[in-house]
């Protein structure tokens, strides 16, 4: 069971979105390798340099930098993925339900047990857009004292340690082969969100005029995990079947 658990791990990555600071990738790629995680992305660095990269990772994270993948956008980094999470240092309604990366690591490392598992930060001044945590399934906080943000390979760090000590404890999340039907894509939930936005728009469940906002309640369940393809299926067939009663699509 710690030997599966363990592996699991192999299948979260560490998304770094708009990182500006190389230090910070290098230092990052390090957190990745030393708690055995699947490997390390970056969305459109502001500064790819590999000097103060290969410095930071040293010589334990120099296969994980080596093998980093570069991306031009968050969904293309994401596009593979069963399960996202993000992460916020900034509370409020915009960010919705928030949990701490103890609570999260469990629900990362299951899903991981069924494909890959993407950890989200944000740059380090800003942190993630709220387009970008719409893309993600859960959003984590670190709990902090006084400052509320940290250093960004720092959050990596921690979130890696939870991680790989919820895999040590085991966390109970073993299944048998087959016991668990096929979770649902992100690729699969963004076009289900966006077939059922279109279709309360049609029947004015929500306005037209900024159904983005409006959809923030319809969309929170879908985005909690545990979706699956089959039910992703039948999600897409009652809104299909709501455009065809309102004249929007043909036979």
């Amino acid at each position: 069971m710690l030997a599966a658990m363990l592996e699991r791990l192999g299948n979260i990555v560490m998304v770094l979105c708009r990182p500006k600071f190389p230090e910070n990738i290098g230092a990052a790629a390090r957190a990745v390798a030393n708690m055995g995680l699947g490997g390390l992305r970056v969305v459109a660095p502001e500064r790819p340099w590999p000097e103060p990269m290969t410095r930071l990772a040293t010589e334990a994270g120099a296969g994980v930098l080596a093998a980093m993948g570069t991306f031009p956008g968050l969904a293309a980094a994401l596009a593979d993925c069963n399960l996202a999470i993000a992460t916020t240092a900034r509370q409020g309604r915009r960010r919705g339900r928030l949990t701490t990366p103890r609570q999260a690591a469990p629900q990362a490392l299951l899903a991981a047990g069924q494909g890959r598992v993407a950890l989200v930060f944000g740059p380090e001044d800003k942190g993630l857009n709220t387009g970008e945590v719409d893309l993600c399934g859960l959003t984590v906080c670190i709990p902090t004292d006084q400052a509320s943000s940290l250093n960004l390979a720092q959050a990596v760090m921690v979130l890696a340690y939870e991680l790989r000590q919820a895999a040590l404890e085991g966390a109970g999340l073993a299944a048998g082969p087959g016991a668990r039907p096929q979770p649902a894509t992100l690729k699969d939930l963004e076009g289900l969100k966006s077939h059922l936005k279109q279709a309360l728009v049609a029947i004015g469940s929500i306005p037209a005029d900024n159904p983005d906002h409006f959809f923030r309640p319809f969309k929170a369940p879908l985005e909690r995990g545990g979706i699956t393809t089959r039910e992703v299926r039948a999600w897409r067939g009652l809104a299909r079947q709501i455009l065809w009663l309102r004249g929007q699509i043909k036979d």
